[in-house]
């Protein structure tokens, strides 16, 4: 019974590794295809014919945002995989790009919906507040991750100088401490 219990596992650490795989190959793919797009779409035709070409910085910005968010998910896959864990940082990485990239489309749009509506123009600094507050939130989060981090580290330290035997922190976090 027990050796059919440790087959199923097995396999179905296999079949997780290799959903992992697949989502990260998309993932890599994604982002190579957006930077491709970018270049396609921006840059070529600006260095081939720079005074006909339509240059929009703040497009560029938010489509490398996004690439930089698939990047931070690509290396959460890639966390799981190699430790078999996942850390809560990346997500809250991800979660800041997406706020900043959201702050910065919605300051760089103000203007035309001033000019435009009023009511929308209240809704966007509205947004705004609301992603203000996130951002705080989003960095204090990481900030006290890093720090209980670095803690647990100095606690495992010490804990190694008074006891040699004490497993260090790549073994804690890979699970074989």
């Amino acid at each position: 019974m027990e050796n059919t219990m440790q087959k199923m596992l097995r396999l179905w650490s296999r079949a997780e590794a290799l959903v992992y795989v697949g989502i990260g190959f998309t993932l890599l793919l994604a982002a190579m295809g957006a930077l491709v797009q970018i270049w396609w779409q921006y840059f070529a035709p600006w260095l081939l014919h720079p005074t006909h070409a339509a240059f929009d910085p703040l497009s560029i910005l938010d489509q490398l945002l996004v690439v930089s968010m698939l990047g931070e998910i690509l290396q959460m896959v890639k966390i799981s995989l190699t430790q078999r864990r996942m850390f809560s940082e990346p997500f809250l990485v991800v979660g800041l790009i997406s706020v900043v990239r959201r702050i910065i489309i919605i300051t760089a749009e103000s203007n035309r919906f001033l000019e435009q509506h009023e009511t929308r123009f209240t809704l966007f600094m509205a947004e705004l507040v609301v992603l203000g507050l996130l951002l705080v939130v989003l960095v204090f989060g990481i900030h006290k991750l890093r720090r209980q981090r670095l803690e647990e580290a100095r606690r495992l330290r010490a804990e190694r100088r008074e006891h040699p035997d004490t497993p260090n922190l790549q073994d804690v976090l890979s699970g074989q401490g």
